[in-house]
């Protein structure tokens, strides 16, 4: 069943959203933890296929606004791995990862860096049947930049209009593979943002709450496991899916939902993924080891 286009879910926005708070404008408001809380997750089913797609630059913006978290060119994958990308799997994940180098880059107003970045994804485009999407006015937008909010402006056009390509292409399995390179070299960028575990830090829960993610992004990639570039992809993310199996989720009563019309207090339950600092360091370790080993990365 295809999904409309305005109804997709994008994957990493909805940890993206969580980090708002975490990270931004609402940094110092009196939450309660309400924002690190997971609400239960949509599974997919033939009736209700979630499509993950690569992270939008609004997202990625959100949880450096404001934030604690400082840019480091260190984390992006090395522009000359492109050229080792010769087949279809390794071009379309690497497609997804630049991606969110890209993003990540604007989202910090890295404006001579985000050029370059888009020259490395304008050159997978051509190898994965993406160029109508990269024109030369496009390029040429780029090259007219003046400040942060136009670079994000631009970057997010371009999110947009390859997310609605693939969709109108039916080209689900390409989708699957460039938004799993995102959200994996995203979730690696945050891990080395936010380098050290420390408890009841709201980086690390949203960090934890990928879990939930994580399961229907795996849910998703066994509805197109016939394909073996896709089945191969699934057993090299067991490492991830190990630590994720093993972090605790517990249930927890949220009396904060007030009922006007009644004056009562309406007890909800809603549950908290609990992440140790020896889990958090495996899961660092593993993210790291599967990204690097896709972008043919030594470091």
């Amino acid at each position: 069943m295809k999904a409309p286009f305005k109804l997709i879910t994008v994957v990493f926005a909805v940890s993206m959203l969580y980090l708002v708070s975490a990270c931004g404008e609402d940094a110092n408001n009196n939450n309660n933890g309400k924002d690190s809380l997971n609400q239960n997750v949509t599974e997919i089913n033939d009736d209700n296929l979630i499509t993950y797609l690569i992270p939008s630059p609004k997202d990625m913006f959100a949880f450096t606004k404001e934030g604690n978290l400082k840019y480091s060119g260190e984390v992006l994958n090395a522009k000359e791995n492109a050229d080792k990308y010769i087949d279809t799997k390794s071009q379309e994940i690497g497609f997804g990862i630049y991606s969110a180098d890209l993003a990540y880059t604007a989202a910090f107003n890295q404006t001579n860096t985000a050029v370059e970045y888009l020259k490395v994804v304008e050159s997978l485009s051509d190898k994965i049947g993406l160029s109508s999407v990269f024109t030369e006015s496009l390029v040429n937008r780029f090259k007219k930049i003046e400040n942060k909010d136009s670079l994000l402006k631009v970057t997010n056009d371009t999110y947009y209009d390859i997310v609605k390509f693939l969709e109108d292409n039916d080209r689900n399995t390409s989708l699957s593979l460039i938004s799993v390179g995102g959200w994996l070299e995203s979730l690696y960028i945050v891990t080395n943002l936010q380098n050290t575990y420390q408890k009841d830090n709201e980086v690390i829960q949203l960090i934890a709450d990928q879990k939930n993610i994580f399961e229907n992004i795996i849910l998703s990639l066994q509805q197109r496991e016939a394909d073996p570039n896709v089945a191969d992809l699934i057993k090299e993310l067991q490492p991830i899916k190990k630590v994720y199996d093993g972090l605790e989720v517990i249930k927890i009563e949220n009396p904060n939902v007030d009922n006007t019309k009644t004056n009562k207090i309406i007890v909800g339950g809603t549950t908290k993924i609990v992440m140790t600092e020896d889990q958090y360091t495996k899961l660092k370790k593993v993210i790291a080891d599967v990204r690097n080993k896709l972008t043919d990365s030594d470091v």
